[in-house]
């Protein structure tokens, strides 16, 4: 039928709304039966019908068409590791939401430490995303805490900007700058890009993960602030959703960030987390599991509220 639509000499019904929702689905089809091969045909197939009807913004906003375009695009960019296919040129590198003063957030002493590191230290495109996702991070839980809603469009629009910004820089001389651009990737496919039905979704992106925090390790340059080094070591067992046992010996990395952060409880360290990019309810649970195991395996005495 797909291909009926194709070679239809009216190529305003090969690339209608209804033939994009066909290919969606089939790439969704081909991502949950794991051929990969074919989620980057129907991807690159996509770009082509959409790059047809006038490219993403011309997509019709009422029944979420764009979103669900770049929601398709930026999941294929995280499977496979490529850049997206769409905004490859058009990107706004200024921030999208810190600027706004939509709220008003302190962690002290710990985001007044990271901001001050970061602001000299890396790329100001990348500080504006940082500084964008803590302030959504920041608005989540107050919208959390108050029982109130997050506005879709407002979720849809910050996923986008996020997301794109993010795949498309690259940082690969510069560890600490591409550590620090994987681990908002990571932690961004938490917030918006969540497989339920996947285990292990994001393989790739795990293994950038992984990788960069070892370049990390081994390189001679500035010292990360310890509420940095703890969310990142802290962050990786979540986006593994690692409730490690309290015998598993991969922790080492995590109990010398808890042992150096000099937090003694879990809401102590959760504020620090709080400073970065952290969501209550999003990262909470696998975040105080594996936190209470390396203070268990630290021998530290815990206080176990929340």
């Amino acid at each position: 039928m797909l291909q009926a639509r194709l070679n239809d000499p009216d190529q305003s019904f090969a690339i209608s709304d209804g033939t994009i929702m066909v290919v969606l689905f089939l790439a969704s089809a081909a991502e949950l039966m794991g051929d990969f091969a074919a989620v980057e045909n129907h991807i690159r197939g996509l770009e082509k019908i959409v790059s047809l009807r006038g490219g993403v913004r011309a997509l019709n906003v009422h029944n979420s068409l764009q979103v669900k375009v770049c929601r398709a695009d930026l999941s294929y960019a995280l499977l496979s590791g490529h850049q997206p296919l769409f905004f490859k040129t058009s990107i706004s590198w200024d921030c999208f939401l810190a600027d706004r003063s939509l709220i008003q957030c302190s962690h002290p002493p710990h985001d007044t430490n990271t901001h001050v590191f970061l602001k000299p230290n890396i790329d100001t495109r990348l500080h504006n995303i940082f500084r964008d996702l803590h302030a959504f991070s920041c608005i989540s839980n107050l919208a959390y805490q108050t029982t109130r809603k997050l506005s879709p469009d407002i979720y849809n629009e910050v996923m986008i900007s996020i997301l794109y910004r993010l795949t498309h820089l690259s940082f690969d001389h510069n560890p600490m700058q591409e550590v620090l651009r994987i681990s908002l990737l990571a932690v961004s496919s938490t917030i918006f890009m969540q497989r339920q039905f996947m285990d292990n979704p994001y393989a790739h992106l795990l293994n950038l993960y992984r990788n960069a925090l070892s370049k990390l390790s081994s390189s001679t340059g500035p010292q990360l602030p310890v509420s940095l080094s703890l969310w990142m070591t802290v962050l990786l067992h979540v986006v593994e959703c690692n409730e490690q046992s309290l015998e598993d010996g991969r922790g080492e990395r995590l109990d010398r960030a808890v042992s150096n952060a000099g937090v003694e409880s879990w809401p102590q360290a959760r504020e620090m987390l709080r400073s970065v990019v952290w969501i209550d309810f999003v990262h909470d649970r696998v975040g105080k599991l594996v936190f209470e195991a390396s203070m268990v395996r630290l021998g530290k005495s815990t206080i176990w509220d929340s």
